[in-house]
């Protein structure tokens, strides 16, 4: 019979939990007979035809019992992991009914999704271009995602076990020849049930609808284990993320260090020369492992500051290494910050940014405090593309060139939108992009349907378009910062320049006063608007806090004196 969303909304765990019983209760008795059966042996001087039968008919019993043993001990495996994993569908189950009823869905017997009609209507007769049709349509998607892995993950434990009950039932689990107990043992790991993997090349909608159909030792057991399934896949949350990174950073440091160790023994001759030779065929080799090593001490570093740190990406596949860090709970914050860096940033330079990011989140929860809020604040360092270097030019890796930005563009999208997907509400998401890293992250606003609510951008050279409009974000919530002799910000080298955009809003960088009456500091030059205490830095923890309408507004004009922007002057 096939499976379907009917059957799985009936779906209980108690009568595998009354199982799981019975047969553990068997197995132990079963297990009991071994000190019986070897009492049952032959008398020590008993010869003859009957003692010969005798002995052929122990034999016989000793063999059927084994593979009875090692056939329960399956079973009892078998329904404890089938019962672990029914939990999971269960609770993905749960999950799709409660998505479906916080944005007024309805789940279909046949698991299709649809929305309410009283909602069709009400939006249909306000909906002038479509942007809330589409807004519909992508929380039916979602929904439709969760309903599918919740039934991916039913049909696998049900094959799982189908399979291994098919196995006992037509005598395939051989208990071998030794010890009741070791027959047990091979039981055991003939009933073990796999753990469904994640959905290859899934959205992350479709990671937060996996991780959901697991249960907590299935998780527990693929972040112990498994890590890297769930270090870099968006959609799943960050504590758990957080906890597989650490994992895999542990593993990978001990590498890098034994490598590193045993090519600087091979660089050295007896006598204790250099030896040439060994040392330019493993030149590269040895140079990206003092790279690695370098950002994993920074990342080290980073974990071990006061105030609670998430590592929600790491990639050492990479020509330089990607990380992602955050400073306070992503997967409960009300306020979420997404932070990208630009020009020549690499991991083990980070340092500077994770402290930027942890005084930015200070200031936003003291200015919530002031009003009275309650809100929590977490803030990310998103390091997670290929940062241009001066000099670099692979694969548009280059501070010209909009290759890295486009591609970083797509990871940091999805970033963004597993951040709204791993949570049951979404957070007020803004997205703050420097230099470089505004480009990057203008390509990912561009996308669909990534949850920004607000937009920064600071000392851009261009956002890959000239057209506020294009950005999926809503109207009026792009914000562009642009301090004195930033000539990064006169480029216009990716798209028009940003202080040149319609329908942008402008912030201060210069001396200015708070909305509180605090003085505020100008801040000029192309690094230093995230300077704590500064204007700009201000104006982000309003906008980062929900509080737009208190940052402080003003335009200033970069490397040139005059709105109307010259030819660019960097040296491309």
């Amino acid at each position: 019979m096939s499976i379907t969303w009917a059957n799985v909304t009936q779906w209980k765990q108690e009568p595998l939990g009354t199982a799981e019983t019975d047969l553990r209760d068997t197995r132990r008795s079963m297990l009991d007979l071994a000190d019986e059966l070897e009492t049952m042996g032959l008398p020590r001087n008993w010869t003859g035809g009957a003692a010969e039968g005798s002995r052929r008919r122990l034999a016989t019993v000793g063999n059927d019992l084994r593979d009875i043993v090692a056939e329960v001990s399956a079973a009892y495996t078998a329904i404890c992991d089938a019962n672990d994993a029914v939990l999971g569908v269960v609770n993905a189950v749960d999950a799709a009914q409660e998505f479906a009823r916080l944005n007024a869905l309805v789940i279909g017997s046949d698991g299709s999704v649809r929305t309410s009609e009283a909602l069709v209507c009400k939006v249909d007769e306000t909906d002038a271009e479509g942007a809330a049709r589409r807004a519909r349509q992508a929380l039916v998607t979602e929904c439709a995602e969760r309903v599918a892995e919740a039934l991916r993950k039913a049909r696998d434990v049900d094959s799982d076990l189908s399979a291994v009950l098919t196995s006992i039932e037509l005598g395939r689990i051989d208990g071998g020849t030794g010890s009741l107990a070791s027959a047990a043992q091979v039981g055991a790991v003939k009933g073990n049930l796999s753990i469904l993997e994640p959905p290859p090349g899934g959205t992350p909608t479709q990671n937060a609808a996996w991780w959901a159909s697991l249960s907590q030792d299935e998780r527990d057991e693929i972040i112990e284990n498994n890590p890297a399934w769930i270090g870099n896949l968006d959609g799943v949350d960050f504590t758990s993320r957080d906890l597989a990174n650490r994992n895999l950073l542990d593993d990978r440091r001990t590498e890098v260090d034994s490598r590193i160790a045993q090519l600087e023994a091979g660089m050295r001759n007896p006598d204790g020369t250099i030896n040439w030779d060994f040392y330019y065929d493993n030149r590269s080799e040895y140079e990206d492992l003092l790279e690695e090593q370098d950002s994993i001490d920074t990342i080290d570093a980073m974990l071990a500051r006061p105030g609670q740190h998430q590592l929600l990406g790491m990639d050492f596949t990479t020509p330089r290494t990607q990380a992602i860090i955050a400073n306070g709970n992503v997967d409960t914050a009300d306020h979420v910050a997404v932070f990208t860096p630009g020009l020549t940033s690499t991991v083990a330079g980070m340092g500077g940014y994770d402290t930027d990011m942890a005084q930015l989140r200070t200031r936003t929860e003291d200015a919530l405090f002031a009003r009275g809020e309650s809100g929590t604040v977490a803030t990310v360092t998103w390091l997670g593309y290929q940062a241009p270097q001066w000099g670099t030019t692979f694969a548009g890796d280059s501070v010209a060139l909009s290759g890295s930005a486009q591609d970083g563009g797509e990871s940091l999208a999805d970033f963004f939108r597993g951040i709204n997907s791993s949570r049951m509400t979404d957070p007020n998401l803004t997205a703050l992009g420097h230099s470089y890293g505004s480009t990057t992250t203008g390509y990912a606003l561009q996308e669909s349907g990534t949850g920004v609510d607000r937009a920064v951008f600071f000392g851009s050279p261009g956002l890959g378009t000239s057209d506020v409009g294009d950005l999926e974000i809503p109207p009026g919530s792009a914000y562009y910062a642009e301090a004195k002799w930033d000539g990064v910000g006169d480029l216009g080298r990716f798209g028009t320049d940003p202080s040149g955009m319609e329908g942008m809003n402008f912030l201060e960088t210069g001396d200015a006063t708070g909305a509180g009456g605090e003085d505020l500091s100008g801040v000029t030059g192309h690094s230093s608007y995230l300077e704590d205490g500064s204007t700009s830095q201000y104006s982000m923890a309003q906008i980062v806090g929900g509080h737009p309408e208190d940052a402080v507004e003003g335009q200033n004009l970069g490397w040139l004196t005059d709105p109307v922007k010259a030819q660019p002057w960097w040296p491309f």
